[in-house]
């Protein structure tokens, strides 16, 4: 899948450009992949979610902040799995990406995704922790008009499970499973999308089912309930008890959510619904400096009240649940700022090169 490049200059102006975005101003630096300094600037690139996402927002807001107050300029893409995403930092090819604690699991555990990367768990000894929170449910999404109500209906339909190779892919194929005995080309198309050109394939009904990781209420869904309503489709409470089920919250990150019926306009359920959720975080690699890491960190805390006002999920992320979760060591510049200020790191997370 191709990435769509973004540079978020100081002031955070973004121009929308088709399916990605794209920066406008001194951003030919948009061509330097890793760190780079130019002008008393300090030039990162960062791997993210679309900006209507969850995760995208998150990124922008944080983006937006360390640029506002420090001399840093980042560039943000978008389109490639976070899968990917931390290999790529891990052979210091980015700087900051989306990172999550099954995704670490996996590359620990040569599992997966990873189960043909024979040094995957070598090249998750290279990644770094920063701050960690809440992505929120998988929410799976469907038009009310489809006749779909429960997951066992999806059988013979077009699902998007998330990207190929992607670990919500993987979680969501398990789900999916578990519940209705269904398997992709067996049961039903899991269509093969990335996160930006399957929101667009699921409003031109080239898909019955949308699932999408993402917080509560999330402007992603939002903006398919203002096109047509929507149902979402839960995990029945019997089925949490499966192994398959089972198996997907035993890993870091996983939590059980639930889903009111009143979360989003033109939502036309009426009870609650049960999922899986997940854990999220920026992660970047050990050669960051650690005195860039560590302003990073303490400037989007000392300006929380701005990432917050970005959007209302956003008050999930405190400085109290920022290592929830976490399962990769901390960068050396973010452990020296939550001992600062008197956060308890567990011994798990102590950076190696802290000694």
């Amino acid at each position: 899948m191709g990435s769509f490049s973004q540079l978020l200059p100081a002031g955070g102006l973004l121009r929308a450009a088709g399916l990605g975005l794209v920066l406008a101003t001194a951003a030919q630096a948009g061509l330097v992949t890793g760190t780079a300094r130019a002008q008393d600037k300090t030039f990162l690139t960062m791997d993210s979610n679309p900006a209507g996402t969850t995760v995208g927002q998150f990124m922008i807001a944080f983006s937006q902040v360390v640029q506002k107050n420090l001399p840093i300029e980042i560039q943000i893409s978008t389109g490639k799995p976070a899968t990917k995403s931390a290999l790529d930092a891990a052979k210091q090819k980015v700087d900051l990406y989306t990172g999550a604690p099954t995704i670490n699991w996996y590359m620990q555990n040569q599992a997966a995704m990873f189960a043909k990367v024979k040094d995957s768990a070598e090249l998750n000894k290279n990644l770094r922790g920063m701050i960690n929170y809440p992505l929120g449910p998988y929410q799976i999404i469907t038009f009310a008009d489809t006749g779909i109500e429960t997951l066992d209906d999806i059988k013979g339909r077009k699902v998007f499970l998330g990207p190929p190779a992607g670990a919500a892919t993987k979680v969501m194929k398990d789900v999916v499973q578990a519940v209705t005995g269904l398997e992709p080309g067996d049961g039903y198309e899991a269509m093969r999308f990335d996160w930006s050109s399957a929101e667009v394939a699921f409003i031109d009904g080239q898909m019955d089912v949308y699932i999408v990781p993402t917080s509560i209420p999330s402007p992603q869904v939002q903006q398919f309930a203002f096109v047509r309503d929507i149902r979402i489709l839960g995990i029945p409470k019997e089925k949490f008890s499966h192994d398959l089920i089972k198996a997907a919250l035993k890993y870091p990150g996983r939590t059980i959510w639930q889903i009111p019926p009143g979360a989003y306009q033109n939502q036309v359920n009426t009870e609650v619904v049960e999922t899986i959720g997940s854990w999220v975080g920026i992660q970047t690699q050990k050669w960051m400096d650690d005195q860039l890491v560590y302003d990073m960190v303490r400037v989007c805390f000392e300006n929380l009240d701005d990432v917050h006002a970005t959007a209302p999920w956003m008050k999930v992320i405190t400085l109290q649940t920022a290592l929830s979760e976490m399962n990769v060591p901390l960068h050396p510049g973010a452990y020296r700022y939550y001992r600062e200020q008197g956060v308890t790191v567990p011994d798990a997370l102590v950076p190696p090169e802290a000694g």
